[in-house]
């Protein structure tokens, strides 16, 4: 019997977990330098674009920037254009654009993380063959493209070697000055520091200039610059060259197996007994208020309470209905059993969304409690697509949902919430120092005389008070002044890279 040591089994098991290159991937390292001068020219416009510039003019110009670097490396690696993407890129140019019409830090944060995930589903629809994808195997697949380009971090390094080591290989006439080129910029560079400095020191007027240039190009600004620069172009280069190897997760739909139903009937079956009896309680205490409440306990306490509770209920059925159609067999038993649930959880969103408007109504309104009604709202569009899909397994209910949520958060976005919570507030008798912790968006609320009723003249508030008796006044007012100055120094600073339409709107309310 033939002996098998220790370094023969690992070399074995090396050669069996090595892939072979992919097409995409031979052809990327042949094509280096399309690629790599490719991912150059984009750390550039990336850097020029965003750098200390999170919501300027030049976002939505990064974005189609970007979309075309995309869409030039596809063609040169011979992937096919999809038709049906034009979805995914109408909504990703719009993200972008909304970064540029506000400062909201909230709507921002979630405009980037919109745009990171609609790219990264664009480029998956895009590479991959997705007809059979669900919700899962989408987020497998961006975890693990993520993964495979962390690992991919220094291919620029190698495929540089492997393409000058194919030329000298090959015997063409043609000469190459790609690698003489690379090799003089290297030679040149320290070269270059060193005469610079000593002709600096022979002339006072040279030395004169170029401390002037200097100052002009700021140098920590040019090393921050440069480094983004650097990281730009090898996170760039490894993204294509994740995406080639493709091996993110099968495209053929794969057998999977599926548990006994009776598991998933017991479970959601006693689930349901609880859920039958609150939905009842909702329906005869909260939408028709004909039953009486324990004593001590008023109506109002009752309505305006539990929403955040009743928010995170709604979440964990919609993902208990999914798992138990994703992972259990079909069962007509459970299909009933899952239709209660998802009717349970429709009223429960109705009497989430109720108490937190009659909770808005009495203590106004504010981002979080926008964004909880919001949430319903989404969640109340994507149980009724899963509702459909328990009973038509043809739907398409990833695409539905993509769809859902992103037309859902476009409307917010445009929407310019911290304005409209400003303008609610001013009208009722609500706290006013919150506004003062909203954006410069809410600004032409508050330093509006026709909407803000507490501002008649802005010159009078911002002036120091003459006697004690209008120092109360004054400190009540701190937050029109608040939101005043911070906007006035945000208009100050803006530049044709950062200009951004909400502060522009702003502007003609500082004077």
């Amino acid at each position: 019997m033939e002996q098998i040591t220790y370094l023969d089994a690992l070399e074995r098991a090396q050669k069996v977990e090595e892939k072979p290159d992919t097409v995409f991937t031979q052809r990327m390292r042949a094509k280096f330098p399309l690629f790599g001068i490719g991912s150059f020219i984009y750390s550039a416009f990336y850097t020029f674009c965003l750098y200390k510039n999170a919501s300027g003019i030049t976002y939505p110009f990064f974005v189609i920037g970007t979309l075309c670097f995309f869409f030039f490396c596809i063609q040169k690696l011979g992937v096919p254009y999809k038709r049906d993407s034009v979805f995914y890129i109408v909504s990703i140019v719009l993200l972008g654009i909304s970064n540029c019409m506000t400062v909201s830090p909230q709507i921002l944060f979630m405009n980037k993380c919109g745009i990171f995930l609609l790219s990264f589903t664009l480029i998956l629809h895009t590479v991959y063959n997705d007809n059979a994808w669900n919700l899962p195997t989408y987020f497998s697949a961006i975890f693990r493209t993520i993964g495979t380009g962390f690992l991919c971090l220094f291919r620029p390094l190698g495929d540089m070697v492997c393409y000058f080591d194919a030329q000298k290989q090959e015997k063409v006439t043609k000469k190459r000055y790609f690698l003489p080129v690379f090799i003089g910029l290297i030679i040149a560079a320290p070269l270059l520091l060193i005469m610079t400095l000593l002709l600096a020191s022979a002339d006072k007027i040279f030395d004169r200039l170029l401390v002037s240039i200097t100052k002009f190009f700021n140098i920590p600004t040019l090393i921050e610059v440069c480094a983004l620069m650097v990281i730009v172009f090898f996170c760039s280069y490894a993204a294509i060259a994740a995406f080639c190897k493709k091996n993110a997760v099968r495209e053929s739909a794969e057998e999977r197996m599926l548990f006994d139903p009776v598991i998933a009937i017991v479970v959601t079956g006693l689930l349901s007994i609880p859920y039958l009896l609150f939905s009842v309680i909702q329906i005869l205490y909260l939408f028709l208020g004909s039953m009486t409440l324990p004593a001590g306990y008023t109506y109002a306490q009752y309505a305006r309470e539990g929403f955040f509770e009743l928010l995170a209920v709604c979440i964990i059925n919609l993902g208990i209905v999914l798992i138990c159609l994703h992972l259990f067999r079909e069962s007509k038993v459970l299909k009933g059993i899952l239709l209660i649930l998802s009717g349970c959880t429709f009223i429960m969103i109705f009497s989430s969304a109720l108490r937190m408007i009659l909770y808005i109504d009495t203590y106004a309104l504010t981002f979080l409690r926008l964004f909880v009604l919001w949430s319903l709202t989404v969640i109340f569009l994507l149980m009724a697509g899963v509702t459909t899909f328990i009973f038509y397994k043809r739907f398409p209910l990833f695409r539905y949902g993509v769809a859902v949520v992103t037309v859902c958060y476009l409307t917010l976005s445009f929407s310019h919430p911290d304005y409209f919570i400003a303008r609610y507030d001013l009208s009722h008798d609500s706290d006013r120092h919150y506004l003062c912790k909203l954006s410069a968006d809410a600004a032409p609320a508050i330093l509006d005389p026709i909407i803000n009723p507490d501002l008649t003249d802005i010159q009078e508030v911002l002036a120091k008070p003459e006697n004690t008796a209008d120092e109360s006044i004054y400190f009540d007012l701190y937050w029109i002044r608040t939101s005043y100055f911070e906007t006035k120094e945000l208009t100050q600073n803006m530049n044709f890279r950062s200009f951004n339409f909400s502060l522009y709107r702003a502007q003609k309310y500082i004077e």
